[in-house]
């Protein structure tokens, strides 16, 4: 289990500092982290570190990312063509379906955009295949800032409607929508109807989700035709990395030897995760050797 040391509490004071900002209130970022109050975030921008258990620091760091080893970002063509499709979703409040292979970057992509465009009301949501209708429209609003306290479904929807008829321009980002179970994933549909031109959507999904939208329209599965009719034709097809990137995504994470970057292109086949591992083998045979010289 991870120490909690000064260091470390300054720093989720710092990146907490930066997270509230990027909200329209310290209330909204503190609801938008899960199981954080906002007497806590008060209690950590002030200094009063000791009134803090180290599992709520524990929380926070790891909402906030913080310690977690992480590639450094390179503007693949992927990465481009994601933006400019959340760009499309977001002005025109249209729908679009992201679909790459696993470790394409479509999480990465998806959650810098969010990152950079919070205050200008992008949110992303991960989705989880346990999720039912109720806990989907509660992350929703969790993603939004707000509070879902002591609401029903209904209730959730018709806030989830409100927000968003006030905001300009809208987008949610639904990641591993693939992921989501029968009934949350046709549960869409009612979704898009309230809030359709008024809201962007853009689902991120392995080809999993064309296959099963595939299998679903074939045995003319109730409520298919209908989420096919919405998102069907803007199924947008991402190609991973290249050569040439992967190349640029070793070097920029610290991965330089000519005979290591050639055989993770070789492997990788356009996945980032395989760069991810060989920087964490190399660090691991680094610490090794610092070891034995001491």
């Amino acid at each position: 289990m991870q120490q909690i040391t000064d260091k470390i509490r300054k720093e989720v004071q710092e990146a907490l500092a930066l997270y509230v900002r990027s909200y329209s209130t310290q209330r909204a970022a503190a609801e938008s982290l899960n199981d954080v109050s906002e007497a806590t975030l008060i209690q950590i921008k002030n200094g009063e570190w000791k009134k803090i258990g180290d599992n709520m620091w524990r929380n926070i760091a790891k909402q906030l990312g913080i310690g977690q080893r992480k590639l450094k970002v390179v503007e693949t063509l992927d990465m481009q063509t994601m933006f400019l499709i959340f760009d499309t979703a977001k002005e025109e409040g249209a729908t679009f379906a992201l679909v790459g292979g696993a470790g394409f970057g479509k999480s990465t992509g998806a959650k810098t955009y969010a990152s950079l465009h919070r205050q200008n009301n992008a949110f992303y949501i991960e989705c989880r295949e346990y999720w039912n209708k109720k806990t989907f429209l509660s992350k929703v609003l969790q993603a939004m800032g707000r509070s879902d306290a002591g609401m029903n479904a209904v209730e959730m929807m018709e806030a989830i409607v409100r927000e968003v008829r006030r905001m300009h321009q809208p987008v949610l980002l639904m990641d591993e929508v693939d992921k989501l179970p029968d009934p949350v994933l046709k549960f869409f549909i009612t979704f898009y109807n309230e809030l359709n031109g008024m809201c962007g959507f853009v689902w991120l999904s392995t080809n999993n989700i064309e296959k099963r939208m595939a299998r679903g329209l074939a045995t003319n599965k109730n409520g298919y035709q209908e989420l096919w009719s919405r998102i069907g034709s803007r199924f947008v097809k991402l190609n991973g990395a290249s050569n040439k990137e992967i190349e640029l995504i070793c070097k920029e994470n610290e991965i330089t030897d000519p005979i290591e970057i050639n055989t993770i292109i070789n492997e990788a086949n356009g996945d980032l995760r395989r760069v991810e591992r060989n920087f964490l083998k190399n660090k691991l045979k680094s610490n090794r050797k610092n070891l034995k010289a001491a």
